[in-house]
């Protein structure tokens, strides 16, 4: 899917204290790990470089932005227009995550609402109608067990 980096210990030390907090300074960096500041500074600039780390962001609570409903969708598309559908679905700010996948659906999507009389709008007006939706399954999650970035 991917070309993978070779990274070392030191590489998945910085990588694992910033998925924890990527906020974090250089120096609590330095002290938490005992790996020199020029170091981590040297490391960081070569990973991002290297499309290791593609950017630096939040995880917001999705209740306390009023996000408080999160669904699951799998998607059937018509082969001829699949690339068009993914280019309409990519575009709705609500869904998160749109995966390509195998099997019986071609896509998975990740789709975060307000309530679900606003998913239920989202789902019939915005992306039903999106030209190459042959059919959608949905799933809503009640509750979220685990949810991080991918390990390093």
């Amino acid at each position: 899917m991917g070309n993978s980096v070779d990274l070392d210990e030191v590489d998945r030390a910085i990588l694992c204290s910033l998925r924890e907090n990527a906020r974090m300074s250089l120096q609590e960096m330095s002290r938490k790990s005992g790996i020199s500041d020029a170091t981590i500074q040297f490391r960081l600039k070569r990973m991002k470089a290297n499309g290791v780390i593609e950017r630096f962001t939040i995880m917001a609570n999705p209740a306390a932005t009023g996000y408080a409903v999160t669904a699951i969708m799998l998607v059937q598309t018509d082969n001829e227009r699949h690339d068009q559908a993914v280019a309409a679905l990519t575009k709705i700010p609500e869904i998160t995550e749109v995966y390509g996948i195998l099997g019986e659906y071609d896509l998975f999507l990740k789709v975060w609402s307000k309530s679900l009389d606003e998913l239920n709008t989202l789902i019939n007006d915005r992306i039903r109608s999106i030209d190459g939706i042959e059919d959608l399954h949905e799933l809503v999650v009640v509750e979220r067990a685990k949810e991080e970035t991918s390990p390093v």
